[in-house]
């Protein structure tokens, strides 16, 4: 990989604890986050809950932001597709610092269900859409060899958006689907809207995201910098 995987906080069990026995799980969300939210640290914690509840164990996450290409604010100058994503990560866990070995751990992509339907996790954008189905294979290989969470938003018929998609009916098994049981609307949109605007974002995103925004004066196109 380019850069340093972080690795401070991964969560492996002993010899001698109950989670030897439980498959790990790894799980990886891409996407722009421009900027965080609290909503994006609240996926994640549904899919441990929920992955948990079903006896796996999540030892890892980790947030993967698109590239500058993608026109966001970022420091890679080339899209990273979410299956290359998941095959470094992989093989930084078990090539580089063998921490598990091949077959005891899924990778998991992490998203919410209304960027299910646009095929490629990589690029969530539906101008991509027709790209993304000349690169299907890549989508199929991300369900059938590593898997898909789906974080279920109010109002998304996520049945009917797996139904529709060839792809995603044929490794339905592989898509985890868990319910978003208190509903969160936060989103990037509305927090670039409201410092553009110099309205306050306190308690929609952690305090050093808006420290940070501040200190580089970001999201203030339409008032003066």
């Amino acid at each position: 990989m380019d850069l340093e995987l972080p690795m401070d906080k991964v969560s492996l069990g002993s010899n001698n604890t109950p989670d030897d026995s439980k498959i790990n799980v790894v799980l990886v969300a891409t996407g722009s986050f421009n900027p965080p939210t609290f909503m994006h640290l609240r996926m994640f914690e549904l899919a441990r809950d929920a992955l948990h509840s079903e006896g796996y164990h999540v030892v890892a996450a980790y947030m993967s932001p698109v590239s500058d290409a993608y026109k966001k604010q970022a420091n890679q100058s080339t899209y990273q597709r979410t299956l290359t994503i998941l095959k470094r990560i992989e093989s930084y866990f078990i090539d580089n610092k063998r921490l598990i070995s091949r077959g005891s751990c899924l990778f998991v992509v992490l998203i919410y269900s209304n960027h299910l339907a646009y095929l490629d996790f990589g690029l969530l954008s539906r101008f991509y859409v027709l790209q993304s189905m000349l690169f299907g294979w890549k989508v199929r290989t991300i369900c059938r060899e590593y898997g898909v969470v789906c974080i279920c938003r109010e109002g998304q018929d996520v049945e009917k958006i797996i139904s529709d998609n060839e792809i995603l009916n044929e490794n339905r098994s592989n898509i985890k689907v868990v319910d978003e049981l208190v509903s969160n609307s936060i989103s990037s949109t509305r927090l670039r809207y409201c410092i553009s605007r110099g309205l306050s974002i306190k308690y929609l995103t952690i305090d050093g995201v808006i420290e940070y925004i501040r200190e580089h004066r970001l999201y203030m196109n339409s008032i003066e910098k």
